[in-house]
């Protein structure tokens, strides 16, 4: 393949990254604070990055509520992206929310990785182009891509480890395999589920060296690998073990670390899951087009198996298993929670691969690309209505549970009211723990800590332990004789909060 073909495939793959970020309206979107669908998980990685940009120390990682301990520290993932979203806000202050920008940023690089890679294969820069395309049709990847949550940008990280390694077999190249390492691990960090496709990957190579299909030698030595396997494990097992550790040590047991198995439910609850995954997950996790090009993959891939190499069989079946097994595994967050479904995308990323090398083999060029373009239109039109409906949703959410993007105060909105830094809020209309405190710029409480009901004792009690000195609703109906014995003033009225405080000391 020549340079000319490199070029050509990236010059094409922007125009149509370009296309498909208008396609999905990221010109809205990047503007936006955490809004719409699960605004709960966005605000507390939006909350993080607040932090770090008050305060850059990368290793103090705190969110806005204070818990029932007191203490804001809480981790659930690495938090790069967090930080130098911080730093970013810190010491340039611009975008506006970095974070979408950041995401945005490792979406258009993962996805040229994953472009690149079938253009090895393909040997065709228009070909590469469609492919890369559809991808970025996929409504998850889409909106989830230049958002607060690190699932996105740890898929992308994926797609770059797997052109990593084939570069790195291409070249021999010990480099470019540390390069696929250094990826893996940081991917793996920020989502665990991410482990599906390394793990897939050195089963398939492990497999083929006791079979005898691989031979030691043909790219690296046996230690060699050994030695990046053992420096992936060891860092993904150190990054997870100084989240554990900080998190006991700040008594944080916010974050779900624990695994949800579908044999913990009864059949009813497991049909009604696979319900609702079927009416709102499986339309959102890929596009008809990309739909279409899968199963025509998966046909190519079950009709020539035979003719396909040993490493690149077994990686298929094995990665399939991970996918099943992380599914089952996690099986009640697939519930509501379709960000958990990122992580399978990388199954159709290895099918498109192998699909279109057999597909190279068996069919002219030209009615290749006829039908991926196809498919990428029909592709696009889908992910533009799922999107269209998400970014209807953001500005007017369906419940008032969810904040709408004007509730988001700039900072420095409450000085100008004289509302000091230091202030904390008691937030009781918030089932979450960070949606209206970071609304507010400011650490506190909400009622996710005490549910639907609190009496005047806990409200005592942890307004004198934490100090909690304001209070802020959405509803003046909700100003009750109970806040109001512990927070008597009303202050200021600001973007629909209406905010009241305690006696003066």
């Amino acid at each position: 393949m020549s340079r000319c073909d490199a070029y050509r495939y990236t010059v094409a793959y922007v125009l149509v990254f370009c296309c498909m970020a208008w396609v999905n309206g990221y010109d809205q979107w990047l503007g936006l604070p955490p809004v719409g669908i699960h605004q709960w998980r966005q605000a507390d990685g939006a909350a993080i990055a607040w932090h770090y940009s008050q305060n850059p120390s990368f290793s103090e990682i705190r969110v806005c509520n204070l818990f029932s301990s007191g203490d804001g520290h809480a981790a659930g993932e690495f938090p790069l992206l967090y930080w130098l979203s911080g730093l970013t806000t810190r010491y340039f202050n611009y975008p506006v929310f970095p974070l979408r920008w950041i995401g945005l940023l490792l979406q258009f690089a993962g996805v040229w990785a994953f472009g690149w890679t079938v253009l090895q294969v393909s040997q065709r820069p228009l070909i590469a182009v469609l492919i890369s395309g559809l991808l970025l049709t996929s409504p998850i990847f889409a909106y989830y891509g230049p958002c607060f949550l690190p699932d996105a940008p740890a898929f992308c990280l994926i797609l770059m480890t797997l052109a990593c390694l084939y570069r790195a077999r291409q070249r021999r190249s010990l480099r470019w395999l540390w390069a696929a390492v250094f990826c893996a691990s940081l991917a793996v960090s920020l989502k665990i589920s991410m482990a599906i496709a390394p793990l897939a990957i050195a089963i398939a190579w492990g497999a083929g060296l006791w079979k005898g299909q691989e031979r030691p030698d043909a790219t690296w030595s046996r230690a060699q690998v050994a030695v990046a396997l053992a420096g992936w494990t060891v860092l993904v097992l150190s990054c997870y073990g100084w989240l554990s550790d900080y998190n006991a040590r700040h008594q944080a047991v916010y974050f779900l670390a624990s695994t949800r198995p579908v044999w913990n439910y009864d059949a009813s609850f497991i049909l009604e899951t696979f319900v609702m995954i079927g009416r709102r997950g499986l339309p959102a996790y890929a596009s008809a087009g990309l739909y279409l090009a899968c199963a025509g993959s998966l046909w190519l891939i079950f009709k020539n198996r035979k003719s396909i190499s040993f490493f690149e069989k077994n990686l298929i079946v094995w990665s399939a298993l991970g996918g099943v097994a992380y599914f089952l595994l996690w099986f009640r967050m697939f519930r509501e929670h379709d960000y958990y479904a990122l992580s399978l995308l990388v199954l159709p990323a290895i099918w498109l691969i192998s699909g279109v090398r057999l597909a190279r083999s068996l069919y002219r060029e030209k009615p290749l690309v006829y039908a991926l373009g196809l498919c990428l239109v029909a592709g696009a039109v889908h992910s533009h209505l799922i999107l269209s409906k998400r970014l209807h949703q953001a500005f007017y959410p369906e419940t008032d549970l969810n904040l709408p993007p004007d509730a988001f105060l700039e900072e420095g909105a409450l000085e100008k009211l004289g509302i000091p830094g230091a202030a904390r809020f008691l937030c009781p209309q918030d089932p979450s723990p960070n949606i209206a405190l970071y609304a507010l710029r400011r650490n506190g409480w909400t009622a996710w800590n005490f549910g639907d009901r609190i009496t005047a004792d806990t409200l005592q009690k942890y307004r004198t332990k934490f100090d909690l000195t304001h209070l802020a609703l959405r509803d003046t109906a909700l100003y009750s004789p109970l806040y109001e014995q512990f927070f008597p003033l009303k202050i200021s009225q600001i973007k629909g909060w209406h905010l009241y405080a305690g006696p003066e000391k």
